[in-house]
């Protein structure tokens, strides 16, 4: 039998906003629990001199564009696909691949396939099947993330040979990553707490600012236009936003990463949380954050005060997953909240936690509201553990440095819905983007987009916001070749003079350029009519274009749209082509695999 310290579980993750990196530290977590050795760390920060001489790695892996692998796994990859490599590099490996993708993209879990396959090429042994996580279930990735990692420790029980089952029901040790530390602002010198006292209700100042010595691709912008591009009487507040910014470089495309803040009213409210349930920690709290079991975030490793990690690095909007609802198990001690958490972290009361979490997108704060005596538990350590970091948000860029030097327009739609709470729900970037002011600062990195714009022509499908990056693409293109006669737009919005993004631009490429442009005004008229009810009636030329080797490139919401517009090119195959349903799909397929058919969604 296996010796449990003989074996080092290795977790490794890549992802491109952080998701993956909380599901490996859940798998790190509960392998600290189990008594069993483990190390968690991103790829990229991974010595693959190591790689051949490991027994056992879990690797946790999100899909980014076009089933490209995340920035932060990149080296990585580019290593183990080195021809050199021999097929026996790995043959003293077991391993486990856990994709973390969303299944409105037609490349769903493309990196984590793409991995799991490359790994049994240079003779891995796959410990369990790949788990392929997906977004868009009720449940979200958990409804595939807690099955496989109950799998996982099952398979290495067995594999190895190694006997845990004494602690394997043995969760109630919280493991913390950090170790944190608190001088009140008392005894800081004058200096820093006059600073401190000036600045305290301000929000100018950036925590991620010092990421841009570090890293030449992080860059601070300022706000110089903030336009909404919808009427004052419309549902939906969208925003046209310049963001001004020296010696940058993108094509069209491209998108931008935003590190937003939270509001002033959710910074109050955390504190106001605090303050009701006695928890003797202040905004001036000044914190100190050094490493215990992993590495701390190159943010964390400055003094900051316990407000500025409140606004800027722990996101308020968060809904709580499965594992932040068993950590408060585990602190509780009331009897009712303590059956009730611990209901939430089973795996029978998952319905439960879809319908109490989920369904109203009820968030962290209101669950610490609705479970006082097991909040005012609560210390600066365990609030490390509970709350989640701020993920970035990528943003299609909707400009062109031909047409605006020095400049990246973004075009965001403030998220707001009502669900069975009293109040509003916010998209935590897109309301922060909206309240900017001219001068404001932000801090973003720019990143190659999924789509893959080739040689005209062009069909291009962006109703509502999925139009910027098409206008990106126009923008470019009218300044370079002029002509715009080879590139068909269809857009798609509620009414003509409601919210027409961009209308003054698009109408003048179609004037001047001879842009190709159909819109659909879906509700002008007593008949909806959207984008694939103008791709119909255009058959003939889009038929023309894709005779001519054209592309197909779409981009917006992943509700209904995306499966309406191929179903309507595959009826167009059919019609005008004069093929047999068969023939049409596979025609279609064959335009995706070929990436003449490219798509950019969200949920």
């Amino acid at each position: 039998m296996t010796k449990m310290n003989e074996i080092v579980i290795r977790v490794l993750y890549g992802s491109e906003t952080g998701t993956a990196q909380d599901v490996a530290e859940q798998i790190w977590k509960s392998a600290k629990r189990k008594g069993l050795q483990s190390t968690v760390s991103c790829l990229d920060d991974y010595d693959i001199q190591h790689l051949s001489l490991e027994q056992l790695i879990i690797f946790v892996v999100a899909t980014t564009g076009q089933g490209d692998p995340p920035t932060n796994m990149k080296h990585f990859w580019r290593h183990l696909l080195r021809k050199s490599l021999p097929v026996t590099l790995l043959q003293n490996l077991k391993y486990g691949v856990l994709g973390l993708g969303d299944s409105s993209y037609s490349k769903f879990n493309f990196a984590a396939k793409k991995l799991n396959k490359r790994l049994a090429q240079l003779g891995g042994k796959e410990l369990l099947s790949i788990g392929l996580a997906d977004d868009q279930h009720n449940l979200g990735i958990d409804a595939v993330v807690d099955s496989w990692i109950k799998t996982l420790w099952e398979e290495i029980v067995n594999v190895f040979n190694i006997c845990i089952e004494k602690k394997f029901e043995d969760e109630n040790l919280i493991i913390e990553r950090y170790n944190i530390s608190i001088t009140d602002i008392n005894q800081l010198n004058r200096k820093r707490e006059k600073y401190l006292i000036d600045n305290l209700n301000k929000s100018n100042t950036d925590i991620y600012a010092q990421e841009t010595f570090i890293n030449s691709n992080v860059r601070i912008g300022t706000i110089v236009e903030n336009i909404r591009t919808t009427s004052e009487d419309h549902f939906q507040d969208v925003r046209l936003i310049k963001i001004q910014a020296d010696d940058i470089k993108y094509n069209p495309g491209d998108v931008i990463y935003i590190r937003p803040k939270n509001t002033e009213e959710q910074v109050k409210r955390f504190f106001d949380i605090l303050h009701e349930h006695d928890i003797k920690l202040y905004p001036c709290t000044m914190i100190q954050v050094s490493e215990k079991e992993i590495k701390v975030p190159f943010v964390l490793k400055q003094n900051l005060t316990l407000k500025e990690i409140v606004e800027q690095y722990w996101d308020l909007n968060f809904k709580p997953r499965r594992s932040t609802m068993h950590t408060l198990s585990l602190i509780s001690e009331n009897e009712l909240e303590k059956e009730k958490l611990c209901e939430f972290a089973s795996p029978i009361g998952q319905e439960e936690l879809y319908d109490y979490i989920n369904r109203p997108r009820r968030n962290i704060l209101e669950v610490l509201i609705d479970f006082p005596h097991t909040t005012s538990k609560l210390n600066i350590n365990l609030l490390f553990e509970i709350m989640s970091a701020i993920k970035p948000r990528p943003y299609s860029i909707a400009s062109s440095l031909e047409a605006t030097s020095n400049a990246i327009q973004v075009l965001v739609a403030v998220v707001k819905f009502k669900t069975k709470l009293v109040e509003p729900r916010f998209g935590l970037c897109s309301k922060w983007l909206a309240s900017l002011k001219n001068n404001d600062k932000l801090i973003f990195w720019l990143q190659k987009g999924t789509f893959q714009f080739s040689n005209k022509p062009m069909i291009l499908i962006g109703p509502g916001t999925g139009v910027a990056p098409f206008r990106s693409l126009l923008l470019e293109k009218a300044k370079t070749e002029k002509d715009l006669k080879e590139y068909i737009l269809f857009f798609g919005c509620r009414n003509k003079n409601k919210d027409y993004h961009c209308r003054e631009d698009f109408e003048r490429l179609s004037r001047e350029n001879n842009l190709k442009m159909f819109c659909a005004f879906s509700r002008d008229q007593d008949r909806k009519i959207y984008v694939q009810h103008l791709i119909r009636q255009q058959k003939e030329l889009c038929w023309q274009f894709l005779e001519n080797h054209g592309s197909i490139y779409l981009a917006g919401n992943s509700k209904n749209m995306p499966n309406n517009v191929r179903d309507e090119f595959v009826s167009l195959a059919k019609e005008i082509g004069k093929m047999s349903k068969e023939d049409a799909e596979t025609f279609i397929r064959h335009l995706e695999k070929n990436n003449r058919y490219q798509t950019e969604t969200w949920g």
